[in-house]
């Protein structure tokens, strides 16, 4: 298999034996989207591969954001200083504070119910020990908040935020941006403290950035046409491009996601695809976390594909790994927080501070006005 050979080109005749196991298994036909070069598969290897079949372990429960009115939608750890960092869409009750003072021209176009389509954004800071606030930030136009990344602050300085960013109208940012964390303050894209960079591809959209603090890598996710990619940087690479118009370094790794779907009770795949939820990295293996929310009743008596409402999968960056077939390694349903109420996965991030690394995920535990999620791992 060459490296750059994906489930999707399997399946529209890369292979016979392939097209032949995918017919079997009835997996859904993947949409044709532009491709970019062959994927150099540079990610260094010898990192341990995280079974995300393991059983899952709540690490904190009842945790809430600076702003309680919208639900989470990505984390992100500082291992290093004991910080758990969190994105979340900024709900109606906030509007006159970013309204306020300097930012009044900012936001006088957007309206108290837009801002999932403006992008803006709460970003939390927590203490890992016990989930409390401990700072916060406001980010006008960034995006959806799928995924950031962290590096740690040292003695000196703070620690340094990556996010999408640019949504225009649409919800999702169109680039990528890193910003010193600052507590309590407001940023858009254009402000003079948000560095910028150059696009992994011309065509790309919708990308979200992951940080691997430990392999010194910067993942990005995006869009061309229908289908998903990764690409993978050298972190200070990429930071040495900030703000200079050059384009980023030559990946290390580049190579379309896999897409998910919908499972029914018996573990047979559905037409139907995923909702996507969140994805992190560690050394060349990628995690993602898929599902939907559940409402009213507990995961574990429902059957059909409710019960199949998270999904942790894992994927190999270099393609070594990857499944000829299906596209990843292995992916599997978790029964974690089964009687949480909406139940809804939100967000992967990789803890590095208690020996083995802990894949993390976020599960929302209530609605309304006051909402709440909890802190699950993976080792």
């Amino acid at each position: 298999m060459t490296m750059n050979m994906t489930r999707r080109n399997l399946l529209r005749g890369g292979t016979g034996v392939a097209v032949g196991a995918a017919a079997a298994l009835a997996l859904p036909a993947q949409d044709a989207a532009a491709e970019p070069a062959v994927n150099p598969a540079n990610v260094p290897g010898g990192t341990a591969l995280i079974d995300v079949a393991a059983g899952s372990t709540r690490w904190l429960t009842g945790v809430g954001n600076q702003d309680s009115s919208t639900t989470l939608q990505g984390i992100a750890f500082d291992s290093v200083n004991g910080h758990l960092y969190t994105l979340q869409i900024a709900g109606a009750s906030q509007v006159a504070y970013l309204r306020s003072g300097s930012q009044a021209a900012v936001t006088a176009s957007i309206g108290a119910n837009e801002h999932d389509k403006s992008g803006d954004l709460c970003l939390t800071r927590h203490d890992l020990s016990t989930g409390a606030v401990t700072g916060y930030m406001y980010l006008l136009g960034f995006g959806h908040g799928v995924s950031l990344g962290v590096e740690p602050a040292k003695s000196g300085s703070p620690a340094y935020i990556w996010t999408e960013a640019g949504t225009g109208r649409t919800g999702f940012g169109q680039e990528f941006v890193r910003f010193a964390f600052a507590d309590r303050t407001v940023l858009w894209t254009s402000h003079p403290a948000v560095q910028r960079f150059a696009s992994p591809d011309p065509a790309a959209t919708s990308m979200t950035p992951s940080v691997d603090v430990d392999h010194g890598i910067l993942l990005i996710r995006y869009a061309l046409d229908s289908a998903h990619w990764f690409a993978a940087y050298d972190l200070s690479a990429v930071v040495a491009t900030a703000n200079t118009n050059k384009p980023l370094p030559a990946p290390l790794a580049r190579i379309q996601q896999p897409t998910l779907y919908k499972y029914a009770a018996d573990g047979t795949p559905t037409a139907e695809e995923a909702t996507f939820q969140g994805f992190t990295s560690y050394g060349q293996y990628v995690y993602m976390l898929d599902g939907d929310p559940r409402t009213g009743t507990a995961s574990d008596t429902l059957t059909g594909t409710d019960k199949w409402a998270i999904h942790t999968t894992s994927f190999d960056l270099n393609d070594t790994q990857n499944n000829p077939t299906t596209g990843y390694i292995a992916s599997t349903h978790s029964e974690a927080d089964a009687a949480a109420n909406p139940r809804e996965p939100e967000g992967m991030a990789i803890h590095t501070g208690s020996g083995s690394p802990r894949l993390s995920f976020g599960i929302t535990n209530n609605s309304g006005s006051d909402r709440q999620f909890d802190l699950y791992y993976k080792v």
